[in-house]
């Protein structure tokens, strides 16, 4: 694997929101908005010693009637790690 090109606080800011955005894609594939009724996604982002570290928190409410599982939003979750993988090495990295 490439090594991260050094990060500006700019490029922090975007990839935090491009994470957040690729996030919401994925769960609103597996999940029907409609089912939701609230979604926080705390995105913490550590960038050290040219090292880059994401962790997200998912708060997800559903709707009573919702048959929806956690495991169903881990799989989300999982996709969205793995297509932020590529927009990483596609955008940052030499």
């Amino acid at each position: 694997m490439s090594k991260l090109k050094t990060l500006s606080q700019d490029d922090l800011s975007s990839i935090s929101d491009k994470f957040g955005e690729i996030l919401e894609k994925e769960i609103s594939k597996s999940i029907s908005m409609k089912e939701l009724e609230d979604l926080d996604l705390d995105i913490i982002l550590n960038y050290e010693n040219e090292q880059l570290d994401v962790d997200v928190n998912v708060g997800v409410l559903f709707d009573e009637l919702s048959e929806i599982t956690q495991d169903q939003v881990m799989q989300s979750i999982d996709e969205a790690y793995l297509k932020f993988d590529s927009y990483i090495d596609d955008n940052f990295r030499m």
